[in-house]
């Protein structure tokens, strides 16, 4: 290797370039900053706008953005330059500023016309700045891409930067989207796919391991793992990032399995991939989600080892989870200590995990160990801890003394400052059912209701469901009762439970009794799921004349179309209806019925109809 010469000390100069250069823009920044109109030189000008593109604090500032675009228009007027195109592309970043985003795409298409019809020059940066600019969310997608194809075409050349501003937009969108509401409906799903193969397709030939990341990445929050992993198979992208790794491992654990996800990780190794810890988890928490311990506490040992990056909190968080799903307690328990051992600082998510584990195995004693000793070792409890303390009581609850023991549970978490909520009033009533003391379940849950916790109806299934399958219908429907006037909102879930109990039973007159109840005396709409569970169980019986009846007050509407909630599947059970009745004849016209209503044919239907038919010519 030649040697290294030492340059000789330049003169030094007066005043250095980056010194002269902080001069300039403190003083752009001071001219932004006092509001003044007046306009120097296209240099002083360009300064003004680079200070003004800046984000010291907030990507947001309405006074940046219109004071950029006053000086744009002022050198509009003027017929001036500006400078060069970074001075233009300073000015679309500042502008973008605004206060409210339809502002700032507005300012940014008025400057983008500048640009355009003054012919300026355009650089990579420009398509970057346009696609911040003007893409929020994914409705500004196609015109994000109408604008960037036309600056392409003035020579401006597509970048990966331009494209992943795009797909990050509609992350953060998903992203939101999740939080307020949950998943996607399916037409708001298939339209942002469609959106993010729109981008996909525009920027082929120009994406990097970056584009490619955030192309999965959004792909993946559209619950499309299958369009994530097919646009990573294109091979669009010849060099292998840490980003889109990761992505892809995640993308084969959930398409192809674990096995595909492990093969493509040593892949990326063998290619020279920089591997972290994260790579690593992904794989874990796809051995927790498929519950293979094997594999799991493999990998754990060779990060121990030095083999693979060296474990964190996450890692032995999925190592347990993997072992609680495999109902494996003594392994996690193995592996607990392993991770202590090997330097992790356990923490309230590692307890967890260890508790569900013992839940899953039905390891009270094993769990209350590990709670004591995590309360003892200053680590504070939350609401999921105790909820899964309380359930790993569930299958010792009617053993003499348990039930109690476990009801205890909750006045400790009340004393560690831990409130119930429902998932934990849910635990605990499940834990008073499997007691078979139903009585103690409402009475917890009177407590609970009057200790404020928003209580859901599914928690009322759970006691509710109980007395129905023993045939105490009163005794279900004064659960109901109780629980609505405590403020509890009732749904037709819970009906739809006691409904199926009786259902199961053979008792038809039951689950009519308890649907009608939901009906008259409760106010609950019917709904699909109760409508095919009343069927089913009149249908098993025969009883066709109380099957007619609901069909014509609670599902025909007054035109005689079928409302919203009658589906194949309550058609079916009415022609069954009909033929345990012995009348086939009434069965066929049910069936024709039934065809009308739902716009459909109905395959079931027709092959019990046809089996019973031919029963009938045998004899």
């Amino acid at each position: 290797m030649a040697s290294r010469v030492a340059a000789t000390p330049a003169t030094p100069r007066v005043v250095s370039r980056r010194a002269a250069r902080a001069t300039r823009r403190a003083r752009a920044s001071a001219r932004a900053n006092a509001g003044t109109s007046a306009r120097d030189d296209d240099v002083d000008d360009a300064a003004t706008l680079r200070a003004l593109a800046d984000e010291p604090e907030s990507p947001k500032d309405e006074r940046a953005s219109k004071r950029a675009l006053e000086i744009v228009r002022a050198a509009r007027a003027s017929k001036s330059a500006l400078g060069s195109t970074r001075a233009w592309n300073s000015a679309l970043r500042a502008v973008a500023r605004a206060a409210n985003e339809d502002d700032g795409k507005a300012r940014v298409r008025e400057v983008w016309g500048y640009m355009r019809d003054g012919k300026v020059r355009l650089n990579d940066f420009t398509l970057g700045e346009l696609a911040r600019g003007l893409c929020r969310a994914s409705r500004d997608v196609p015109e994000t891409l109408t604008t960037l194809r036309e600056a392409v075409s003035l020579g401006a050349t597509m970048n990966s930067y331009a494209l992943t501003t795009m797909f990050a937009a509609c992350k953060r969108e998903q992203y939101a989207y999740r939080r307020a509401k949950g998943k996607w409906a399916r037409d708001e799903n298939k339209k942002m796919i469609e959106t993010l193969q729109e981008v996909w397709n525009a920027g082929r030939g120009y994406h990097n391991g970056y584009s490619l990341a955030n192309a999965m990445r959004t792909f993946q929050l559209s619950d499309r793992e299958d369009l994530a992993l097919e646009i990573f198979k294109e091979g669009e992208v010849k060099v292998l990032d840490a980003h889109a790794l990761r992505c892809a491992l995640q993308s084969y654990a959930a398409v192809e399995g674990l096995k595909s996800a492990d093969e493509m990780y040593r892949r990326g190794k063998k290619e020279g991939v920089v591997i972290d810890v994260g790579h690593v988890n992904t794989l874990l928490y796809a051995a927790m989600e498929s519950g293979d311990h094997v594999y799991a506490t493999k990998i754990f040992d060779d990060m121990v080892a030095g083999a693979e990056p060296s474990p964190d909190v996450l890692s032995l968080v999925y190592v347990l989870s993997a072992c609680a799903k495999a109902k494996e307690a003594d392994v996690a328990m193995e592996y607990f200590e392993r991770g202590l051992k090997a330097g992790i600082d356990y923490d309230i998510s590692t307890i967890d995990a260890l508790l569900k584990s013992c839940a899953k195995s039905g390891r009270a004693v094993d769990a209350l160990e590990v709670f004591m000793d995590a309360t003892a070792h200053g680590i504070k409890v939350r609401e999921s801890t105790i909820t899964l303390l309380l359930s790993a009581y569930q299958d010792i609850a009617a053993q003499p003394g348990q039930l109690e023991q476990a009801l205890t549970i909750v006045d400790m978490g009340l004393f560690l400052n831990v409130e119930p909520t429902d998932r934990m009033v849910k635990a605990l009533l499940r834990l008073c059912v499997a007691g078979d003391d139903l009585d103690r379940g409402r009475e917890e849950l009177r407590k609970a209701c009057e200790r404020g916790v928003r209580v859901t109806c599914s928690a009322l299934s759970i006691l509710a469901e109980p007395y129905a399958a023993r045939g105490d219908i009163d005794g279900a429907l004064d659960v109901i009762r109780s629980g609505k006037g405590m403020g509890i909102e009732l749904k037709s879930g819970v009906f739809i439970q006691c409904v199926s109990a009786r259902k199961a039973r053979g008792d038809g007159d039951g689950a009519l009794v308890l649907y009608k109840a939901s009906r008259d005396e409760f106010d609950v709409e019917p709904s699909a799921r109760i409508i095919n569970e009343l069927f089913d169980a009149l249908g098993r019986k025969g009883m066709w004349e109380e099957a007619l009846r609901i069909l014509s007050d609670d599902v025909l509407s007054v035109d005689g179309v079928a409302r919203a909630g009658f589906s194949e599947t309550a058609v079916s059970h009415l022609v069954r209806a009909f033929i345990n009745a012995g009348d086939l004849e009434q069965g066929a016209a049910a069936l024709e019925i039934g065809k009308m209503l739902t716009n459909s044919a109905n395959k079931l239907a027709e092959e019990r109809l046809r089996a019973a038919q031919k029963r009938k010519l045998k004899r």
